[in-house]
């Protein structure tokens, strides 16, 4: 039987102080239930009060764990394969009127929520309106070795990310900074446009997944993304175009690394195929990526 972990003890930070959950080992098929960023308060809209909204902005995006990885050590990193990531409730979202000049300011301008239906993959805006759905985990991380950070922020542990790229199929790799890991899981979206300008539905999940264990690239600094289709790197920092620019700089690396090309030709190549992005600018920090295609790189080594 495969082993599950429930959501029922959420913690809302990232933290080495934090006991396991349960324990997983590489290549065991496991499944985990994460609540949506709100933790359920925004599904009902009489629900949304002074006193409800002060609690979720004081208890945003719990995640469930830790989960321990055995054998797990510094020096390792985690590839956390996300075999299916199912949608277990309705979409909620926190209405803002949208109009202030600066548009990072309607995040501050809450004034009642919503939620929409999910059924056979699609959320329902109404009876005849829906859009189909293409849920990602925004928050997935390993715990830091001394700090304990929120687990709404980002960093080279991973954290929220809010990165479409970390979808089913997708295998995310992250530092393993102490014994165990541990491994967070969270803050799903139903669907997100890249950006995450305004807000997207927080759906809560049963996510099915798997971990291996690999040594850390020498050149690895922060979380990678794996899929069939491509390589992308995710990094976070102060602004935007230094998230992005580092994002290029850590794929220029495992480029460089992985193809045996000089860093200079590898800059070039990057230049012409690859593609940055944005993850979320919504967070303290905001989060970019760059991505390469893998029949982009095939043409480096084709003889």
């Amino acid at each position: 039987m495969m082993q599950h972990f429930n959501s029922e003890s959420l913690k809302f930070t990232y933290s080495p102080t934090h006991s396991p959950i349960g324990k997983v080992v590489p290549g065991e098929l496991f499944s985990v239930d994460t609540q949506d960023c709100f933790t359920g308060k925004f599904r009902d809209s009489e629900n949304f009060s002074a006193e409800t909204l002060a609690w979720v902005l004081d208890n945003l995006d719990g995640v469930t764990g830790p989960i321990e990885v055995v054998g797990a050590k510094p020096g390792d990193v985690v590839a956390i394969t996300l075999h299916e990531i199912e949608i277990t409730t309705s979409g909620s979202v926190a209405l803002s009127p949208c109009d202030d000049p600066t548009p990072s300011d309607w995040w501050s301008q809450w004034y009642g929520c919503k939620s929409y239906p999910i059924k056979d993959g699609f959320l329902y805006f109404s009876d005849s309106q829906r859009v189909q759905v293409a849920p990602l985990i925004g928050c997935i991380a390993t715990s830091p070795a001394r700090e304990t950070v929120f687990s709404k922020m980002q960093g080279v542990y991973g954290g929220n990310m809010d990165c479409n790229e970390m979808c089913a199929g997708a295998t995310v790799i992250l530092p393993v900074a102490l014994p165990g890991a541990m491994l967070y899981f969270g803050d799903a979206k139903a669907i997100m446009g890249d950006g995450e300008i305004v807000q997207a539905p927080e759906v809560g999940t049963r996510i099915t997944a798997s971990v291996e264990l690999r040594p850390k690239p020498a050149a690895m600094r922060w979380p990678r993304v794996e899929t069939a289709y491509a390589l992308t790197t995710v990094v976070s920092d102060t602004t935007l175009d230094r998230a992005v620019g580092r994002a290029f700089d850590e794929l220029l690396s495992w480029v460089e690394h992985d193809c045996a090309i000089s860093r200079v030709d590898a800059a070039l190549f990057l230049a012409m195929v690859a593609n940055t992005g944005v993850c979320q600018t919504a967070n303290t920090l905001h989060t970019g990526k760059c991505t390469v295609q893998r029949s982009a790189l095939a043409q480096l080594l084709t003889e």
